[in-house]
Formats: structure tokens, C-alpha cells, sequence
């Protein structure tokens, strides 16, 4: 199996699906060593007497697996960007405290679903740091998690031109379906065609409504397929 380190995961716009993809990446790979990282954590809330990362606990309990607090670095309490979340909560964030952590894991897995949070320019330091300077700094492809609906080709070639400027290669594209209504019109289709043809980029999963797993034959094809 010809897998990368890891794979960094970021979306085109908030609630798309983000954690969903990565949960369900995870559960295609754990079997073969396969790991699961969130470097920055905004809205962690506590429970006895512990902060806890929603998005953690959320792919840990999908997956039956215990929760474990090695999942992430930084958990900050306010449910708004990391670089404001931190402010609120008095913490210095600090990039290679990321990279040593994330050598770590490194270390122990043979590859890791790396989850961002939010899209590329999110600063995690306010003025200083976003989240392109973690990628940059982790030198893994990236995947896109597309939410399938109105405004996504938009969204989506911003997000591809940006990173092809920056040099940081893509895997490819997960176009998450977040609607019921999944291709009543069409459009859904066309999109997908559309971004494909635009960003030069075929290599891609299409995930529908409510699917709770990713076929292994499917997943490792577009895991194993060379960035662009």
C-alpha cells in the first residue's frame, strides 16, 4: 500500500462536512496503522473536569475507539476562529510545539488524516500564522472537502487557484452531498464536471447523503493516486 504520511484536510466553506470525511477517512485507514490528527481545536468544552474536542469525540465514537486526548494539541473553548479562540482563552499557540507533536504520531502511524479547521486563510495566529503555514510547514497534500451545492464551483476554484499558487499539492476532491435532496435538479452533477474540468483535477470520492463508509477499493484509489 502506497499511502502518503498523511493527508491534510480543509474545506471550501464551515458546515460542509469536514469532521464527517475525516471520520470516515479514519475508519478506511486505522486497520493498516492508519491515524487521526486536529493540531487546533476551537469550541472544546469540558466534561469532568477536562476539556474535550468535539471533533474527536465525535470520530473516536463513530469508530468505537476510546477517546484520546493524543488526537490533538491545541483545544481552545470558544467556538470561533483559532487565532481569536486563543486570545479569549489567553493560550500561545506555537507552530513547532504542532510540528513535534505531529512528528510524534509520525512516528507511530504510517499515515494520518490531518483535519484543518475551516479553509485555507483561517489565521491561527492572529496576523502571523494561517492555516497554509501549517500545511506548508507538514508538507502533505491536501484533500478538499467539497459541500455539493450552490456556490461550490466558486468556493472551490478560490481554494484550488490559492493553493496551486502556494505550491502545496492536491490529492483531490471529496464532494460531500449535505442535502437531502441529493441530485433532484442535477446541478449537484454539473458541479462536480464543472470543477473538475476548471482545476484540471479528476481524482476525486462522491460521497452521498448519509453513506457511512468509503468502499476500501475506492478509498485507496484516491489515497494512492499521485498529487497534483
Amino acid at each position: 500500500m502506497n499511502l502518503n504520511k498523511g493527508y491534510f484536510i480543509i474545506g471550501t466553506d464551515t458546515g460542509i462536512g469536514k469532521t464527517y470525511v475525516s471520520t470516515l477517512l479514519y475508519q478506511g485507514i486505522k486497520k493498516l496503522n492508519g491515524g487521526y490528527y486536529k493540531p487546533v481545536q476551537s469550541g472544546a468544552f469540558e466534561m469532568l473536569g477536562k476539556l474535550i474536542s468535539p471533533d474527536v469525540e465525535f470520530l473516536c465514537e463513530y469508530n468505537k475507539v476510546p477517546y484520546d486526548t493524543n488526537m490533538s494539541t491545541y483545544l481552545l473553548r470558544a467556538e470561533v476562529s483559532p487565532h481569536l479562540a486563543a486570545e479569549i482563552d489567553k493560550i500561545e499557540v506555537k507552530p513547532e510545539k504542532i510540528k513535534k507533536h505531529w512528528e510524534k504520531l509520525s512516528e507511530k502511524y504510517d499515515t494520518l488524516i490531518v483535519e484543518g479547521a475551516g479553509g485555507l486563510f483561517v489565521p491561527i495566529i492572529r496576523g502571523e500564522y494561517y492555516m497554509y503555514d501549517l500545511i506548508k510547514m507538514l508538507d502533505i497534500p491536501v484533500i478538499i472537502v467539497i459541500g455539493n451545492r450552490v456556490g461550490s464551483i466558486n468556493h472551490t476554484m478560490l481554494t484550488v487557484n490559492a493553493l496551486q499558487n502556494m505550491g502545496i499539492k492536491i490529492q483531490g476532491f471529496v464532494f460531500n452531498c449535505i442535502e437531502k435532496s441529493y441530485d433532484r435538479t442535477g446541478y449537484e452533477e454539473d458541479n462536480r464536471n464543472v470543477i473538475m474540468q476548471m482545476s484540471g483535477i479528476e481524482n476525486h470520492l462522491l460521497l452521498k447523503y448519509g453513506q457511512d463508509t468509503i468502499e476500501q477499493i475506492e478509498l485507496f484509489r484516491f489515497l494512492e493516486e499521485s498529487a497534483k
